[in-house]
């Protein structure tokens, strides 16, 4: 099968290249991949696996169309702003999506009222969406005034800790579920510590996905990641969730997570050596991966 990851310049690029090779040299599977970028200096990258390849977009959408490959969840954006990536994502459940997966006004709404009972809460989602945001206090003339259109407007939680889950889900009932603690620097994980598979954080999630999804379909399916927080009373929260694989994700390969392995259908190989309680900054999961 060949697969084509959008936005391959991005660290969710990197995840998903990782993956594979790993993937691919463990079982031998004769897939190829295809990282697909806009940007020109992307393409004169030289890949360093046979069975890795770096091309334009251009070149994708025409593979994609003429049904010689398949789109794998890493992208953000081409998905949901791109009609034909769109189209052909929706063949296959582990990358199709719909326009109210990003509409974040209703998708909390949508979840709030279905896990309403879950140790996972979501905050609390404002009615209006054209909004005028202004300090209640301080404030001369128009100073710090936002005006924004089409917002969600969210309770603002205290957050005390951050974690991003990565979940490959395989039918209704089984699912591997890889929980982080991490700290962030420009939206990128920065330290990480790595949570157990099947301790609290794990249960919890577990029990939202459930709650929303009790079936392997829609919005918590084969292969998505959600970000929470915990404030200082130890309560956790949802802040969102994305249809694809988490952008660093690839820290996961450690405890055996393999989204090409659940698309082909072979199970994961859990491992929890460095599931220990310490923290690590990104880089030293790269390094052990050379």
């Amino acid at each position: 099968m060949n697969f084509v990851v959008f936005e391959s310049g991005s660290r969710a690029g990197l995840s998903a290249e990782l993956f594979f090779e790993h993937y691919v040299d463990a079982t031998g599977a004769q897939h190829q991949l295809f990282l697909s970028d806009l940007d020109e200096s992307f393409q004169r990258i030289v890949s360093r696996h046979r069975q890795v390849h770096l091309i334009h977009d251009n070149h994708a959408f025409e593979m994609l169309e003429a049904g010689e490959a398949v789109i794998f969840p890493a992208d953000e954006l081409t998905r949901q702003s791109n009609p034909v990536a769109t189209e052909i994502s929706s063949k296959h459940s582990f990358s199709s999506i719909l326009p109210s997966y990003y509409n974040k006004k209703q998708m909390n709404e949508f979840l709030a009222l279905l896990t309403s009972h879950c140790a996972i809460r979501v905050p609390e989602t404002f009615a209006l969406s054209n909004v005028c945001v202004k300090p209640n206090s301080m404030s001369a003339g128009s100073r710090n005034i936002q005006f924004l259109d089409n917002a969600c407007v969210m309770q603002k939680i205290d957050i005390e800790h951050e974690y991003v889950v990565d979940v490959l889900r395989y039918d209704d009932e089984k699912m591997y579920i890889f929980p982080r603690e991490v700290t962030l620097k420009n939206g990128y994980d920065r330290f990480i510590k790595l949570l157990p598979l099947d301790g609290e954080l794990a249960a919890h999630v577990s029990e939202f996905v459930k709650a929303v999804c009790p079936k392997n379909e829609g919005v918590f399916s084969d292969i998505f990641h959600l970000q929470l927080c915990q404030d200082k009373s130890v309560q956790y929260y949802y802040i969102e969730f994305s249809k694809r694989i988490s952008g660093t994700s690839c820290v996961n390969i450690v405890s055996g997570m393999s989204p090409f392995a659940l698309i082909d259908g072979v199970d994961q190989q859990i491992n929890t050596r460095l599931i220990d309680g310490h923290w690590r900054r990104f880089e030293d999961f790269m390094l052990m991966m050379r």
